[in-house]
């Protein structure tokens, strides 16, 4: 079985049982936060007033 040391100082990885060698690959760019309605500039230009909401019991009778 090969076993695969990587230096951390050098971003080299080499295989011990056969001496193969050969840089790390760069890691991959961050992506982006994807765009949603939410984080839109235009969604969080307009502000949206405070409305009062009254919650209905269904179950309960106004007898």
């Amino acid at each position: 079985m090969d076993k695969i040391v990587v230096d951390m100082d050098s971003n080299q990885r080499e295989c011990v049982a056969c001496d193969f060698s050969e840089a790390r690959p760069e890691a991959p760019p961050s992506p982006s936060e994807l765009p949603t309605r939410v984080s839109r500039a235009a969604a969080r230009r307009v502000e949206t007033p405070a409305q009062v909401v009254t919650l209905v019991d269904p179950a309960k009778t106004d007898d």
